[in-house]
């Protein structure tokens, strides 16, 4: 959807067993001492069990793995702070130009094609900021308004044309090496099936040769389907490959086999008699040699904002959604073996947070870094190798869920992860956001994330007894094995059991985010024994095990 942003080791022995009793010795009353834990003690909770396997790791943590998005409209992303806050959070790919708005994007002028105003941040800075953070960048090219660029320039370009100029300009000109491109972003909100919010020049509002169509849905544009976007990525493909064959393109796909995941199976008798996924898919399976699809370029935001679909987001609902994600991708690979023949094709979620427009409290509450944790590691444990998230700045949005009922104290929403120091209006009276630079819960979220894994760890299986205890797991290459226990219950505390065959919790310190916190807790003695033993509401645990 368009955002509300977009302008307005050796084997382990067997048997060893890491018991909860023992974790718990002398830690009566601790637990309430940790920032955002509750008054429980040790033993008066119920009891989580967790069992982590060693032995059955589910997939490798690939280097592209923490992403995050950048705009070309975010002006604070030039603040000097920004480079060190996104290698505090461990981000190691940065998506650029900004959503929607890469379809109606300039790279050369630095200028909006449609709106004709130049941008805050041209290429050349995001690359500066993205390089001083450690980072790589993934570039999204304009496929909606790339022929308009040509005719207003006089250079009479093509789109595919404009992005190849990019290619070389960015990684044989300036040698910044960047390997992943992607053609246009949400392309099938061109109004296909008569969502309109991307822009597409491709389009036109009455078919070929004929008259509107008795029956089209409002908004209904024609000629510029998914059978039209397949033709024309291949020449994007054609293009950028000429000018660098080392790189990896991308094509826009839709989530598959979960609620809200449109336009997923939807089909437009008029436009689109098959499905976006299988029409580009199946008319891209036979590409040259050198020329094929380098990954499906795919978004999650796994709720709608009450304006959209009443009675809008729940905390709860929230937590849940990431349930849903295995058998997402095992729908996506079903396509791609089916339509694509290929179905190892990498999967990469350019864009995820919590709901898909005009983002409320929930976004900058606890249960928001609760939530990344799980999407950004369910995603990868099921083989994905990029999750992004929207984004670094985003700005204060006043219309969205702001109700009791949702957790958080703010009366504002903001997708960035980073405030921008922006304000509104809130029954009229005026709100600000904190300053500049100031993390948000989200960020806390990916610090941790960033703490817990590196590139070449294994995820590995791992369950709870509890529904609402969650437990993930990876272990490192010198074989220490963390796990992180996220409870997404709002009021319980539980007493953690923790069974990892051949590991003993080591006196390392305990990583912990909870409710109250202010920041990312550095654990140790007392305090680190309690978080390891009892898991607070709303909390966030890293624990360190090393081969017992």
């Amino acid at each position: 959807m368009r955002r509300s942003d977009d302008r307005t080791s050796s084997r382990p022995r067997r048997g060893r067993r890491l018991a909860a009793a023992a974790l718990a010795v002398g830690l009566a009353g601790a637990a309430a001492a940790i920032t955002g834990a509750g008054p429980s003690v040790a033993g008066s909770n119920p009891v989580a069990q967790l069992t982590v396997s060693p032995a059955q790791p589910l997939a490798t943590v690939p280097g592209t793995a923490i992403g995050i998005n950048a705009s070309t409209y975010d002006s604070s992303l030039l603040d000097p702070q920004v480079p060190g806050l996104l290698r505090g959070a461990g981000i190691s790919l940065v998506r650029l130009p900004g959503g929607s708005e890469s379809d109606q994007y300039d790279w050369k002028t630095n200028t909006d094609v449609i709106g004709n105003y130049r941008e805050a941040v041209d290429f050349g800075q995001f690359m500066s900021v993205i390089r001083r953070a450690g980072a790589q960048a993934m570039v999204t090219v304009d496929y909606g308004t790339g022929n308009t660029i040509g005719q207003q320039d006089g250079s009479g370009e093509t789109g595919p044309q404009i992005a190849a100029d990019w290619v070389r300009y960015a990684n044989i000109q300036h040698h910044y090496g960047i390997k992943y491109w992607e053609i246009g972003n949400e392309v099938y909100g061109n109004g296909t099936y008569g969502a309109d919010w991307e822009a597409d020049d491709h389009c036109t509002a009455t078919p070929t040769g004929g008259a509107v169509v008795l029956g089209s849905e409002p908004g209904q544009t024609y000629n510029c389907g998914p059978a039209v976007y397949a033709a024309n990525v291949a020449q994007y493909i054609a293009a950028m490959k000429a000018a660098d064959p080392h790189i990896s393109v991308g094509v826009v796909l839709t989530a598959s086999g979960a609620p809200n995941n449109w336009p997923d199976g939807v089909t437009n008798p008029q436009t689109s008699p098959e499905s976006w996924n299988q029409t580009v898919l199946s008319a891209l399976r036979n590409q040259p040699p050198g020329l094929s699809i380098g990954f499906a370029d795919v978004h999650w935001y796994p709720q709608n904002p009450s304006n959209i679909t009443p009675p809008g987001p729940t905390d709860a609902g929230l937590l849940a959604d990431t349930a849903q994600i295995p058998a997402s991708v095992s729908a996506l690979r079903t396509e791609f073996a089916d339509w694509a023949g290929n179905a190892s094709l990498p999967i990469m979620i350019t864009e995820t947070n919590s709901v898909s427009s005009n983002p409320g409290k929930q976004t900058l509450s606890v249960v928001n870094a609760l939530y990344l944790e799980q999407d950004y590691l369910t995603w990868l444990e099921n083989g994905v190798s990029n999750v992004d998230w929207w984004q670094i700045h985003n700005g204060i949005v006043t219309s969205g869920d702001n109700e009791a009922s949702l957790a958080g104290t703010a009366d504002y929403g903001d997708y960035g992860v980073l405030s921008d120091g922006s304000c509104g209006t809130v029954s009229g009276a005026p709100v600000c956001e904190p300053p500049a630079e100031t993390p948000f819960p989200a960020y806390y979220g990916l610090q941790l994330l960033s703490r817990f894994i590196q590139p070449g760890d294994q995820l590995l299986t791992a369950s709870s007894s509890q529904g609402l205890v969650q437990v993930f797991a990876a272990r490192a290459a010198g074989g220490v094995v963390r796990a992180m226990v996220v409870n997404d219950d709002p009021s319980t505390s539980y007493d953690l059991g923790l069974t990892v065959p051949g590991y003993h919790l080591t006196g390392a310190p305990v990583l912990f985010y909870g409710a109250q916190s202010t920041a990312v807790q550095t654990l140790t003695g007392a305090l680190a024994r309690a978080a390891a033993a009892t898991t607070a509401p709303y909390s966030i645990t890293m624990l360190t095990l090393a081969r017992g």
